[in-house]
């Protein structure tokens, strides 16, 4: 080969390179300035909500943030040619769940906006692998930039919810005006459910790094006032999520006998601190007062005074009800997907998932999703991985507004990326001390 041929060569691998380099910083900014804007854009919603504009609660700011964050990084990918054949196969995934949507939509059986409003609710289920593909790109130092991101928003939506209940701030309240039928305070989110999954996934990000980088002043600060804010919320799942995320946490980092001690003693103390609280406090008796009267309302009135019902807020009630619909139609939507779903909610993750794409499709997506977490064997960060996505799937089918919340993807697919990376460098590392 000439000496031409070969500068010619070196020449075309440096321009690919930066052309490589630059594609991924432009990613960097597209993530970090969606991040930054996120919290502005919540909280413009949440007033739009309360009468803030002329729009009401139809003006979505928080929408078109995160849209336009992710059509961004979904047309750098497909410009950069990065996309490995896996996500091909995921974005197949969706386009199948759009084209469901857009048969019965032509069949008749949904309306224009009911299309439009599906299509963005499968986009939005599946902008987590669109989350996780740009920041599988990044290098570590670009991720090691993006994190302060990470860390300052989740602290801006607890701070959010802490600040709501010490000044009683209505616009925060999980429960407002004629629906103040229980306690709890949602922040700038729009919704109380997409907080508690927030504080879950957050929590999950923040024990995650105290596993990597040990405890420090930030991870205290990010740790303590996510499980305080948990606390406010005032959802059984923002509760139950943060005991499941501390317990795992135990038994990555210590044995199952020291883990369980610790365990034990985390609900103990968590427990005496709530009794004090409840003791000591007027505000705190009177709101879990408030909640309790709620749950034992929806004991007795609602679905013949079942449990499960209390226990999964009327969810059943409402899978009831949409099942009833689908064995109208001899349970087809089960099998091609396309069925309404935002025309009326179950609000559990995983039946409306499998309504909309159908089961097929949701099997793989699901699949999908349990590889991003369940990868590597041995480390902390590994196990943490494997907890996790069970913390995860369990408040899929329980609570739901998880795997189908825009505002939850971008924390999740970091913390996938972090776990695959702590397993590839834990590999690696084991795979020189054999050699």
């Amino acid at each position: 080969m000439s000496n031409t041929a070969v500068a010619r060569r070196l020449s075309d691998s440096t321009a690919q390179k930066s052309a490589r380099q630059s594609s991924t910083s432009i990613t960097w900014a597209i993530f970090a300035g969606g991040l930054a804007l996120s919290p502005l854009a919540d909280y413009l919603s949440v007033r739009a909500a309360h009468g803030f504009d002329a729009a009401g609660g139809n003006a979505r700011y928080s929408l078109l943030v995160r849209g336009t964050m992710v059509a961004g990084l979904l047309l750098l990918l497909l410009a950069s040619g990065r996309i490995r054949l896996s996500s091909w196969r995921t974005a197949l995934l969706a386009m199948v769940a759009i084209i469901a949507s857009a048969a019965t939509y032509a069949f008749g059986d949904m309306s224009s906006a009911e299309f439009a409003q599906q299509a963005v609710f499968v986009l939005k289920v599946f902008s987590f692998f669109v989350c996780f593909a740009a920041l599988s790109g990044m290098s570590d130092r670009q991720l090691e930039k993006l994190e302060p991101f990470i860390r300052l928003t989740l602290l801006a939506y607890a701070a959010a919810i802490v600040a709501g209940a010490v000044f009683s701030i209505d616009l925060f309240r999980s429960y407002w005006a004629d629906t103040q039928i229980r306690s709890g305070y949602k922040g700038i989110v729009y919704a109380q459910n997409e907080a508690s999954a927030l504080m879950i996934v957050g929590l999950a990000y923040g024990l995650m790094r105290v596993l990597k980088f040990g405890w420090s002043a930030w991870n205290g600060v990010l740790v303590g006032s996510i499980v305080l804010a948990s606390c406010l919320v005032g959802t059984k799942a923002a509760m139950a999520g943060i005991v499941a995320m501390i317990c795992s946490y135990f038994y990555c980092r210590h044995n199952v006998p020291q883990a369980t001690v610790r365990a034990l003693a985390l609900l103990g103390l968590l427990a005496g601190f709530a009794a004090a609280a409840y003791l000591s406090l007027p505000g705190v008796q009177s709101a879990v007062d408030l909640s309790f009267q709620y749950f034992m309302y929806q004991h007795d009135h609602v679905n013949s005074g079942g449990a499960l019902t209390m226990v999964l807020s009327g969810r059943d009630v409402k899978f009831s009800n949409v099942w009833d619909e689908v064995a109208k139609d001899g349970y087809l939507p089960l099998l091609t997907g396309g069925y309404p779903v935002v025309r009326y909610l179950v609000e559990i993750d995983v039946p409306d998932l499998v309504l909309a794409m159908g089961l097929p499709v949701c099997v793989l997506y699901l699949w999908d999703i349990r590889k991003a977490f369940v990868c590597g064997e041995g480390g902390a960060e590994s196990r943490f991985g494997k907890w996790f996505f069970f913390v995860l799937m369990a408040t899929a089918c329980t609570a739901g507004h998880i795997l189908v919340s825009a505002i939850v993807s971008p924390y999740l697919a970091m913390i996938a990326v972090l776990i695959k990376r702590a397993a590839d460098n834990r590999a690696l590392i084991e795979g020189a001390h054999d050699e």
